[in-house]
Protein backbone atom coordinates (compact mmCIF):
# COMPACT_ATOMS: atom_id res chain seq x y z
CA UNK A 1 0.00 0.00 0.00
CA UNK A 2 1.29 3.47 -0.76
CA UNK A 3 2.28 5.70 2.14
CA UNK A 4 -0.42 8.00 3.41
CA UNK A 5 -3.18 5.90 1.87
CA UNK A 6 -5.76 4.80 4.45
CA UNK A 7 -6.10 1.07 4.89
CA UNK A 8 -9.41 -0.03 3.42
CA UNK A 9 -10.25 -3.71 3.64
CA UNK A 10 -12.83 -5.16 1.29
CA UNK A 11 -15.85 -6.28 3.35
CA UNK A 12 -16.26 -9.38 1.15
CA UNK A 13 -13.02 -10.89 2.45
CA UNK A 14 -13.28 -13.32 5.40
CA UNK A 15 -11.62 -12.51 8.72
CA UNK A 16 -8.71 -14.93 8.29
CA UNK A 17 -7.95 -13.55 4.82
CA UNK A 18 -7.75 -10.05 6.28
CA UNK A 19 -5.43 -11.23 9.04
CA UNK A 20 -3.14 -13.03 6.59
CA UNK A 21 -2.94 -10.01 4.28
CA UNK A 22 -2.26 -7.66 7.20
CA UNK A 23 0.63 -9.84 8.41
CA UNK A 24 2.10 -10.05 4.92
CA UNK A 25 2.04 -6.25 4.59
CA UNK A 26 3.53 -5.82 8.06
CA UNK A 27 6.36 -8.32 7.74
CA UNK A 28 6.87 -7.89 3.97
CA UNK A 29 6.83 -11.66 3.60
CA UNK A 30 5.49 -13.03 0.36
CA UNK A 31 4.20 -16.48 -0.54
CA UNK A 32 4.02 -17.66 -4.13
CA UNK A 33 3.32 -20.70 -6.26
CA UNK A 34 5.82 -19.47 -8.86
CA UNK A 35 8.68 -21.79 -9.67
CA UNK A 36 12.23 -20.54 -9.15
CA UNK A 37 12.56 -19.76 -12.87
CA UNK A 38 9.23 -17.95 -12.92
CA UNK A 39 10.12 -15.95 -9.81
CA UNK A 40 13.40 -14.76 -11.33
CA UNK A 41 11.84 -13.87 -14.67
CA UNK A 42 9.00 -11.91 -13.04
CA UNK A 43 11.66 -9.96 -11.12
CA UNK A 44 13.65 -9.39 -14.32
CA UNK A 45 10.48 -8.10 -16.00
CA UNK A 46 10.40 -5.37 -13.34
CA UNK A 47 7.89 -6.79 -10.87
CA UNK A 48 8.14 -8.10 -7.33
CA UNK A 49 5.82 -10.79 -5.93
CA UNK A 50 3.68 -9.69 -3.00
CA UNK A 51 1.89 -12.87 -2.04
CA UNK A 52 -0.33 -15.74 -3.00
CA UNK A 53 -3.92 -14.52 -3.43
CA UNK A 54 -7.04 -16.56 -3.83
CA UNK A 55 -10.81 -16.43 -3.92
CA UNK A 56 -13.52 -19.06 -3.82
CA UNK A 57 -17.23 -19.46 -4.35
CA UNK A 58 -19.40 -22.44 -3.46
CA UNK A 59 -22.46 -22.27 -5.66
CA UNK A 60 -25.60 -24.37 -5.78
CA UNK A 61 -26.85 -24.88 -9.30
CA UNK A 62 -30.15 -26.62 -9.95
CA UNK A 63 -30.46 -27.17 -13.71
CA UNK A 64 -33.91 -27.21 -15.29
CA UNK A 65 -33.87 -29.13 -18.54
CA UNK A 66 -35.99 -27.58 -21.28
CA UNK A 67 -39.00 -29.42 -22.66
CA UNK A 68 -38.24 -29.57 -26.36
CA UNK A 69 -40.34 -30.93 -29.17
CA UNK A 70 -39.11 -34.25 -30.66
CA UNK A 71 -37.56 -32.62 -33.74
CA UNK A 72 -36.34 -29.44 -32.05
CA UNK A 73 -32.55 -28.89 -31.92
CA UNK A 74 -30.63 -28.21 -28.75
CA UNK A 75 -30.55 -24.81 -27.08
CA UNK A 76 -28.53 -22.72 -24.66
CA UNK A 77 -29.46 -23.02 -20.98
CA UNK A 78 -29.10 -19.31 -20.26
CA UNK A 79 -29.78 -19.54 -16.52
CA UNK A 80 -27.12 -22.22 -16.15
CA UNK A 81 -24.66 -20.20 -18.25
CA UNK A 82 -25.13 -17.14 -16.05
CA UNK A 83 -24.89 -19.14 -12.84
CA UNK A 84 -21.58 -20.82 -13.76
CA UNK A 85 -20.17 -17.52 -15.01
CA UNK A 86 -21.24 -15.71 -11.85
CA UNK A 87 -19.68 -18.38 -9.62
CA UNK A 88 -16.30 -17.99 -11.36
CA UNK A 89 -16.61 -14.21 -11.32
CA UNK A 90 -17.19 -14.17 -7.55
CA UNK A 91 -14.07 -16.26 -6.97
CA UNK A 92 -11.96 -14.07 -9.26
CA UNK A 93 -13.28 -10.85 -7.73
CA UNK A 94 -12.25 -12.03 -4.26
CA UNK A 95 -8.81 -12.94 -5.54
CA UNK A 96 -8.59 -9.46 -7.09
CA UNK A 97 -9.61 -7.86 -3.79
CA UNK A 98 -6.80 -9.68 -1.98
CA UNK A 99 -4.29 -8.44 -4.56
CA UNK A 100 -5.65 -4.91 -4.18
CA UNK A 101 -5.20 -5.06 -0.41
CA UNK A 102 -1.55 -6.02 -0.89
CA UNK A 103 -1.06 -3.02 -3.16
CA UNK A 104 -0.59 -5.18 -6.22
CA UNK A 105 -0.63 -3.99 -9.82
CA UNK A 106 -1.71 -7.39 -11.03
CA UNK A 107 -1.85 -11.16 -10.61
CA UNK A 108 0.19 -13.63 -12.66
CA UNK A 109 -0.18 -17.37 -13.01
CA UNK A 110 -3.94 -17.32 -12.39
CA UNK A 111 -5.50 -20.78 -12.12
CA UNK A 112 -9.19 -21.58 -12.01
CA UNK A 113 -9.97 -24.82 -10.20
CA UNK A 114 -13.33 -26.52 -9.92
CA UNK A 115 -14.49 -29.08 -7.36
CA UNK A 116 -17.60 -30.91 -8.47
CA UNK A 117 -19.79 -32.74 -6.01
CA UNK A 118 -19.68 -36.51 -6.26
CA UNK A 119 -22.75 -38.32 -7.49
CA UNK A 120 -22.86 -41.52 -5.35
CA UNK A 121 -24.61 -43.47 -8.09
CA UNK A 122 -21.97 -42.57 -10.66
CA UNK A 123 -19.24 -43.44 -8.16
CA UNK A 124 -20.82 -46.85 -7.57
CA UNK A 125 -21.27 -47.33 -11.32
CA UNK A 126 -17.54 -46.80 -11.83
CA UNK A 127 -16.72 -49.47 -9.26
CA UNK A 128 -19.29 -51.81 -10.79
CA UNK A 129 -17.59 -51.46 -14.19
CA UNK A 130 -14.16 -52.05 -12.60
CA UNK A 131 -15.44 -55.31 -11.09
CA UNK A 132 -16.88 -56.38 -14.46
CA UNK A 133 -13.53 -55.80 -16.18
CA UNK A 134 -11.65 -57.76 -13.50
CA UNK A 135 -14.12 -60.67 -13.47
CA UNK A 136 -13.96 -61.06 -17.26
CA UNK A 137 -10.16 -60.82 -17.24
CA UNK A 138 -9.91 -63.84 -14.90
CA UNK A 139 -12.39 -66.01 -16.78
CA UNK A 140 -15.90 -65.21 -15.62
CA UNK A 141 -18.41 -65.11 -18.46
CA UNK A 142 -19.88 -61.85 -19.72
CA UNK A 143 -23.38 -63.09 -18.93
CA UNK A 144 -22.52 -63.65 -15.27
CA UNK A 145 -21.37 -60.04 -14.82
CA UNK A 146 -24.25 -58.23 -16.56
CA UNK A 147 -26.88 -57.74 -13.88
CA UNK A 148 -29.38 -55.51 -15.68
CA UNK A 149 -31.56 -52.95 -13.94
CA UNK A 150 -30.97 -54.46 -10.50
CA UNK A 151 -27.18 -54.10 -10.66
CA UNK A 152 -27.02 -51.63 -7.75
CA UNK A 153 -28.40 -54.11 -5.20
CA UNK A 154 -26.81 -57.29 -6.58
CA UNK A 155 -23.28 -56.59 -7.74
CA UNK A 156 -21.42 -56.14 -4.45
CA UNK A 157 -22.32 -59.50 -2.79
CA UNK A 158 -21.49 -61.31 -6.02
CA UNK A 159 -18.24 -59.35 -6.51
CA UNK A 160 -17.04 -60.06 -2.96
CA UNK A 161 -17.87 -63.76 -3.26
CA UNK A 162 -15.91 -64.00 -6.53
CA UNK A 163 -12.95 -62.12 -5.07
CA UNK A 164 -12.86 -64.28 -1.92
CA UNK A 165 -12.86 -67.42 -4.07
CA UNK A 166 -10.14 -66.01 -6.31
CA UNK A 167 -7.89 -65.13 -3.35
CA UNK A 168 -8.33 -68.63 -1.94
CA UNK A 169 -7.51 -70.26 -5.27
CA UNK A 170 -4.37 -68.12 -5.58
CA UNK A 171 -3.29 -68.88 -2.02
CA UNK A 172 -3.49 -65.21 -1.03
CA UNK A 173 -4.33 -63.83 2.38
CA UNK A 174 -7.59 -61.81 2.48
CA UNK A 175 -7.04 -58.38 0.90
CA UNK A 176 -9.11 -55.55 -0.59
CA UNK A 177 -10.32 -56.08 -4.17
CA UNK A 178 -8.92 -53.77 -6.87
CA UNK A 179 -12.18 -51.88 -7.41
CA UNK A 180 -12.07 -50.56 -3.82
CA UNK A 181 -8.53 -49.17 -4.09
CA UNK A 182 -7.86 -45.53 -5.02
CA UNK A 183 -6.35 -44.89 -8.44
CA UNK A 184 -4.27 -41.89 -9.62
CA UNK A 185 -6.63 -41.64 -12.59
CA UNK A 186 -9.72 -41.28 -10.41
CA UNK A 187 -11.12 -37.74 -10.09
CA UNK A 188 -11.13 -36.18 -6.65
CA UNK A 189 -14.26 -36.87 -4.63
CA UNK A 190 -16.13 -34.09 -2.87
CA UNK A 191 -19.17 -34.29 -0.60
CA UNK A 192 -20.40 -30.76 -1.27
CA UNK A 193 -24.10 -31.62 -1.53
CA UNK A 194 -26.48 -32.13 -4.47
CA UNK A 195 -25.79 -29.86 -7.47
CA UNK A 196 -23.08 -27.93 -5.62
CA UNK A 197 -19.89 -26.69 -7.30
CA UNK A 198 -16.88 -24.94 -5.76
CA UNK A 199 -14.80 -22.57 -7.89
CA UNK A 200 -11.35 -21.47 -6.68
CA UNK A 201 -9.13 -18.79 -8.23
CA UNK A 202 -5.43 -18.73 -7.25
CA UNK A 203 -2.51 -16.56 -8.40
CA UNK A 204 0.49 -14.51 -7.28
CA UNK A 205 0.02 -10.77 -6.76
CA UNK A 206 2.84 -8.62 -8.16
CA UNK A 207 3.80 -4.93 -8.06
CA UNK A 208 5.98 -2.93 -10.43
CA UNK A 209 9.34 -2.23 -8.82
CA UNK A 210 9.65 1.22 -10.36
CA UNK A 211 6.33 2.39 -8.97
CA UNK A 212 4.59 2.63 -12.35
CA UNK A 213 0.94 1.62 -12.17
CA UNK A 214 0.00 -1.36 -14.30
CA UNK A 215 -3.64 -1.49 -13.20
CA UNK A 216 -6.27 -1.72 -15.91
CA UNK A 217 -8.63 1.04 -17.06
CA UNK A 218 -11.05 0.17 -14.24
CA UNK A 219 -8.30 0.94 -11.69
CA UNK A 220 -8.08 -2.70 -10.61
CA UNK A 221 -5.13 -5.12 -10.63
CA UNK A 222 -4.79 -6.98 -13.92
CA UNK A 223 -5.20 -10.74 -13.91
CA UNK A 224 -3.29 -13.07 -16.18
CA UNK A 225 -3.04 -16.83 -16.56
CA UNK A 226 0.39 -16.49 -18.20
CA UNK A 227 3.31 -18.31 -16.63
CA UNK A 228 6.27 -16.33 -15.33
CA UNK A 229 8.18 -17.09 -18.53
CA UNK A 230 5.34 -15.93 -20.79
CA UNK A 231 4.77 -12.85 -18.64
CA UNK A 232 8.46 -11.86 -19.02
CA UNK A 233 8.31 -12.40 -22.79
CA UNK A 234 5.13 -10.35 -23.10
CA UNK A 235 6.51 -7.38 -21.12
CA UNK A 236 9.86 -7.41 -22.93
CA UNK A 237 8.07 -7.55 -26.30
CA UNK A 238 6.14 -4.34 -25.69
CA UNK A 239 2.79 -5.62 -24.41
CA UNK A 240 1.22 -5.75 -20.99
CA UNK A 241 -1.76 -7.70 -19.67
CA UNK A 242 -4.92 -5.85 -18.66
CA UNK A 243 -7.12 -8.71 -17.55
CA UNK A 244 -8.05 -12.35 -17.44
CA UNK A 245 -11.07 -12.65 -19.75
CA UNK A 246 -13.51 -15.50 -20.13
CA UNK A 247 -16.71 -16.54 -21.85
CA UNK A 248 -18.96 -19.54 -21.48
CA UNK A 249 -22.09 -21.17 -22.85
CA UNK A 250 -24.02 -24.09 -21.39
CA UNK A 251 -25.76 -26.00 -24.15
CA UNK A 252 -28.41 -28.70 -23.82
CA UNK A 253 -28.41 -31.54 -26.32
CA UNK A 254 -31.64 -33.59 -26.35
CA UNK A 255 -31.28 -37.38 -26.48
CA UNK A 256 -32.75 -37.61 -29.98
CA UNK A 257 -29.73 -35.76 -31.40
CA UNK A 258 -27.32 -38.22 -29.78
CA UNK A 259 -28.85 -41.37 -31.25
CA UNK A 260 -26.86 -42.30 -34.35
CA UNK A 261 -28.63 -44.28 -37.11
CA UNK A 262 -27.83 -47.98 -36.87
CA UNK A 263 -25.13 -49.27 -39.21
CA UNK A 264 -24.49 -45.89 -40.82
CA UNK A 265 -21.47 -43.62 -40.81
CA UNK A 266 -22.94 -40.12 -40.98
CA UNK A 267 -22.43 -36.73 -39.40
CA UNK A 268 -24.87 -35.86 -36.64
CA UNK A 269 -25.51 -32.44 -38.17
CA UNK A 270 -27.80 -31.00 -35.50
CA UNK A 271 -25.40 -32.13 -32.76
CA UNK A 272 -22.45 -30.59 -34.63
CA UNK A 273 -24.22 -27.27 -35.21
CA UNK A 274 -25.34 -27.06 -31.60
CA UNK A 275 -21.82 -27.34 -30.18
CA UNK A 276 -20.51 -25.07 -32.94
CA UNK A 277 -22.98 -22.35 -31.91
CA UNK A 278 -22.09 -22.83 -28.25
CA UNK A 279 -18.37 -22.31 -28.94
CA UNK A 280 -19.11 -19.20 -31.00
CA UNK A 281 -21.23 -17.71 -28.20
CA UNK A 282 -18.49 -18.39 -25.64
CA UNK A 283 -15.81 -16.79 -27.83
CA UNK A 284 -18.00 -13.75 -28.53
CA UNK A 285 -18.41 -13.20 -24.80
CA UNK A 286 -14.65 -13.56 -24.32
CA UNK A 287 -14.08 -10.85 -26.93
CA UNK A 288 -16.69 -8.57 -25.34
CA UNK A 289 -14.82 -8.72 -22.02
CA UNK A 290 -11.53 -7.86 -23.72
CA UNK A 291 -13.06 -4.91 -25.55
CA UNK A 292 -14.51 -3.60 -22.28
CA UNK A 293 -10.95 -3.48 -20.93
CA UNK A 294 -9.71 -1.60 -23.99
CA UNK A 295 -7.55 -4.53 -25.10
CA UNK A 296 -6.11 -4.84 -28.58
CA UNK A 297 -5.86 -8.61 -28.46
CA UNK A 298 -6.08 -11.80 -26.40
CA UNK A 299 -3.20 -14.25 -25.96
CA UNK A 300 -3.14 -17.76 -24.56
CA UNK A 301 -6.75 -18.52 -25.51
CA UNK A 302 -7.91 -22.01 -24.56
CA UNK A 303 -11.26 -23.67 -25.22
CA UNK A 304 -12.47 -26.36 -22.83
CA UNK A 305 -15.54 -28.55 -22.76
CA UNK A 306 -16.99 -29.73 -19.48
CA UNK A 307 -19.97 -31.95 -18.89
CA UNK A 308 -21.77 -30.82 -15.76
CA UNK A 309 -23.31 -34.13 -14.84
CA UNK A 310 -26.61 -34.32 -13.10
CA UNK A 311 -27.87 -36.97 -10.73
CA UNK A 312 -29.15 -40.09 -12.45
CA UNK A 313 -31.32 -42.93 -11.26
CA UNK A 314 -29.46 -46.17 -10.53
CA UNK A 315 -31.03 -48.00 -13.43
CA UNK A 316 -29.74 -45.63 -16.12
CA UNK A 317 -26.60 -44.11 -14.58
CA UNK A 318 -24.38 -45.54 -17.31
CA UNK A 319 -26.47 -44.16 -20.18
CA UNK A 320 -28.29 -41.24 -18.59
CA UNK A 321 -27.44 -38.88 -21.46
CA UNK A 322 -29.29 -41.11 -23.94
CA UNK A 323 -32.51 -40.77 -21.95
CA UNK A 324 -32.23 -37.32 -20.37
CA UNK A 325 -29.96 -35.49 -22.80
CA UNK A 326 -26.55 -33.99 -22.18
CA UNK A 327 -25.55 -30.66 -20.69
CA UNK A 328 -22.19 -29.39 -21.95
CA UNK A 329 -20.42 -26.17 -21.05
CA UNK A 330 -18.03 -24.53 -23.49
CA UNK A 331 -15.59 -22.42 -21.48
CA UNK A 332 -13.04 -20.05 -23.08
CA UNK A 333 -10.31 -18.08 -21.30
CA UNK A 334 -7.36 -15.89 -22.24
CA UNK A 335 -5.27 -12.87 -21.25
CA UNK A 336 -6.25 -9.51 -22.74
CA UNK A 337 -3.25 -7.33 -23.66
CA UNK A 338 -2.42 -3.80 -24.86
CA UNK A 339 0.80 -2.44 -26.42
CA UNK A 340 3.20 -0.28 -24.41
CA UNK A 341 6.52 1.44 -24.93
CA UNK A 342 9.68 -0.48 -24.08
CA UNK A 343 13.35 0.41 -24.06
CA UNK A 344 15.68 -1.52 -26.29
CA UNK A 345 15.05 -4.30 -28.74
CA UNK A 346 12.44 -6.98 -27.98
CA UNK A 347 13.85 -10.47 -27.37
CA UNK A 348 14.31 -12.69 -30.39
CA UNK A 349 12.56 -16.03 -30.53
CA UNK A 350 14.72 -19.07 -29.82
CA UNK A 351 13.79 -22.71 -29.84
CA UNK A 352 14.40 -24.20 -26.39
CA UNK A 353 13.64 -27.77 -25.39
CA UNK A 354 13.39 -28.17 -21.63
CA UNK A 355 13.11 -31.36 -19.62
CA UNK A 356 11.60 -29.88 -16.47
CA UNK A 357 8.83 -27.62 -17.76
CA UNK A 358 5.88 -27.20 -15.42
CA UNK A 359 2.38 -28.14 -16.49
CA UNK A 360 0.74 -25.41 -18.56
CA UNK A 361 -1.67 -23.26 -16.60
CA UNK A 362 -5.07 -22.26 -17.78
CA UNK A 363 -8.51 -23.71 -17.95
CA UNK A 364 -9.90 -25.53 -14.98
CA UNK A 365 -8.39 -28.40 -13.12
CA UNK A 366 -9.81 -30.64 -10.50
Amino acid sequence: MSQGKPEVLHPDLPVHARERLALMRKHKLFTSDLSVNEFLLVKEAGFEPLGLVMGSSIYQIAPTFPALAPNQPGCEMTDMTRALYHARELAMNRMEEEADELGGDGIVGVRLLVNLTTDPWRQMWGRYRQWQDWARSVGWSVRSTVLGMNWASQWQPLAWAQWAGWCQSMGWAPQPPPWTLPSPEDPAMYALGPNVVEFIAVGTAVRHIGGESFKNKAGKPFQSELTGQDFWTLIRSGYRPVGFVMGNCVFYIPPALMAAPAQQTVELTSYTHGLYDARELAIERLQDEAEALGATGIVGVTVAERQHSFRAMPWNVGNAALTSGEMIELFVIGTAVVPMKVDGEPPKARMVLTVNERAVRGGEGE
